[in-house]
């Protein structure tokens, strides 16, 4: 599985104590080991220390703070001992520790996470996860061996500092809430088959797959986490999902394959103003990810049956979709 430095499309979650959960199968025990680097980086004294930080943590250094582009150790080594000398990092440092004050919680998550997806897929992972302050040098890399957090990206919007880089629309989701579901996306995407075919519902479906993997692994978080939509925009889509579909079905965007239009509906945007002002970006995915649960519903086929079906129009037509309001 290739790794990856990503920007996060969706999603952590709330105690399953606290709120309804949906069915979903009893988790294999999986334990992450846990490595908070920032405690052992802030406490180095000087940058001979740093550099021996880093010596020990070489994946850490290569994988996220790309060591291997620098000709010399000392060098990145210099650089890491020069941010965290400077007066204002102090305050993104504090800052991060505090939004991370409950970590424990995201990490039980994950393991909950891992452990219900190696119930459907044996082979799932199970990484090591590492967390840092950076100076917002990168946000997350994840692979089958590694997650590694940026913290100070998920400081949430109160942060003094904020990733400049980064929409505001795309930033609110840079929080610990978001940070599980956003990781066991990324994971568990290596199980799903992708369609056959260049019409957009081909993708929309596909993504409609690794939602719904992703509420089978994680059946305590909200759906409108999952997604990354906000609360107010998950009661919106539900109250026009009608008006949704029939823009779709009139516009005969099912099967557009034009990548730029694909791209108004599946992609990062504010907003799909070819459907309406409030209608979210990425509402392409909500749609397929609707019709695969109507497909489970129609024919109860088992969640790995429904990763390896590669028959987007299989799905579709079996689906019998229908908006609720129908």
């Amino acid at each position: 599985m290739r790794a990856v430095l990503l920007m996060i499309c969706v999603v952590f979650l709330a105690s399953c104590a606290n709120q309804q959960c949906r069915d979903s199968v009893e988790p294999e025990t999986v334990v992450l080991r846990v490595e908070r680097l920032e405690q052992e980086l802030f406490q180095s004294e000087s940058s001979k220390e740093v550099e021996e930080f880093l010596k020990d943590h070489s994946n850490f250094s290569e994988l996220f703070l790309h060591a291997d582009q620098y000709p010399a150790d000392s060098i990145l080594a210099n650089r890491m001992f020069g941010l965290i000398q400077n007066p204002s990092i102090d305050t993104l440092y504090r800052e991060a520790i505090r939004a991370f004050k409950d970590f424990d919680e995201v990490v039980r998550t994950l393991e909950d996470g891992l452990g219900r997806l190696k119930v459907y897929y044996s082979q799932a992972p199970s990484p090591t996860v590492q967390t840092c302050v950076t100076g917002l040098y990168n946000d997350l890399f994840i692979s089958n061996e590694h997650i590694m957090i940026g913290m100070d990206f998920f400081i949430g919007p109160d942060a003094t500092y904020k990733p400049q880089q980064i929409p505001y629309y795309i930033l609110q989701r840079y929080t610990t809430d978001h940070l599980a579901a956003s990781i066991l996306q990324f994971i568990s995407s290596q199980y799903i088959a992708t369609s056959r075919g260049d019409a957009m519902l081909a993708e929309m479906i596909d993504y409609g797959k690794s939602y719904y993997l992703l509420s089978k692994i994680l059946p305590c978080t909200p759906g409108h986490v999952l997604i990354g939509y906000t609360e107010e925009e998950w009661t919106d889509i539900y109250e026009n999902d009608e008006i949704i579909w029939a823009n779709f079905v009139q516009n005969e965007w099912l099967f557009e394959t034009d990548h730029t239009m694909k791209q108004r509906f599946l992609g990062e945007r504010p907003n799909v103003y070819e459907i309406g002002d409030k209608c979210p970006g990425r509402i392409g995915r909500w749609v397929g990810w609707e019709i695969v649960n109507a497909y489970a519903e129609q024919t109860g086929a088992s969640v790995q049956q429904i990763m390896k079906e590669t028959d987007f129009n299989k799905i579709f037509t079996e689906s019998k979709y229908k908006p609720s309001g129908s």
